[in-house]
């Protein structure tokens, strides 16, 4: 297994603090997505759990889109961009989606939902690319 950079990991925290911001604040789709009480969700209101999960979650997915971006020998923003699309929706999104269909989550919080994990993903790669020491 090669070793994850941690710069990566905190540019990928970093990004998913801020996309998370703005996808779920009051920005873009803040009114959609709700907790089980039927309120928005206050990204600034963050606990312990999510934070610690924010920082798994980007570590293993910078370390599973590193192996990904070096097994298939992207280089450049273009091959970057196509890798995480196709990782972020058949990695993650479609799987979730399956997930959440069967919670009987709406069907527009599930695209919100797919989307900014696509987003993510592509992001991600770019950030792995960009920090790749040759």
């Amino acid at each position: 297994m090669s070793k994850v950079n941690g710069l990566t990991v905190l540019m990928t925290i970093v990004v998913q603090l801020i996309i998370g911001y703005l996808w779920y604040g009051s920005y873009l789709f803040g009114d959609i997505i709700k907790t089980g009480g039927g309120h928005a969700i206050d990204f600034l209101q963050t606990d312990v759990t999510s934070l610690l999960l924010l920082v798994l979650s980007s570590f293993g997915l910078t370390h599973i889109l590193d192996g990904v971006v070096k097994h298939n020998g992207v280089k450049d923003i273009n091959d970057g961009i196509k890798t995480g699309l196709t990782f972020g929706i058949f990695g993650l999104g479609l799987p979730l989606l399956m997930l959440l269909n069967l919670m009987g989550v709406a069907k527009v919080a599930m695209l919100v939902i797919f989307m900014h994990l696509v987003l993510v993903s592509i992001l991600t790669t770019l950030v792995i690319i960009k920090t790749k020491k040759d």
